[in-house]
């Protein structure tokens, strides 16, 4: 799955205005390659995201981005399935898979599979309710 249609499933999937105009940019950036807002951390670090998931092969379908609560920290979750993932660019090009333990503390993981097998998803049924 290319960038495009990568960005266009977490689009379709997410529900929060502010992440769904992101995405809207973000994807009028990758059809204008040529374009200087490339050099704006926020969409450098979604692009990070975006690019790990695809070189990843990870199955994006069902996914929604749900939150950016801080400039680093990227949060999927799956409505469908009721399981979620975090990916974190502290640093520029590098990205980070990541959980929530039951203590509400971020974990690194070594994949995205692995980070959602360990994601402790109860902070996400107060949002369901």
């Amino acid at each position: 799955m290319n960038k495009i249609r990568i960005t266009e499933e977490l689009l379709m999937n997410s529900n929060n205005f502010s992440i769904k105009e992101k995405l809207e940019f973000y994807i009028t950036i990758l059809k204008e390659p040529d374009n200087v807002l490339f050099y704006d951390e926020e969409f450098i670090r979604l692009d990070n995201v975006v690019d790990y998931i695809k070189n990843e092969k990870f199955n994006i379908l069902g996914w929604a981005l749900f939150d950016i609560p801080v400039f680093y920290s990227h949060c999927f979750y799956n409505e469908y399935t009721k399981e979620a993932f975090d990916l974190a660019v502290c640093d520029i090009g590098e990205v980070i898979p990541r959980y929530l333990d039951s203590s509400y503390n971020e974990q690194d993981a070594k994949t995205i599979e692995e980070a959602i097998k360990k994601y402790d998803v109860h902070i996400y049924e107060n949002f369901n309710n």
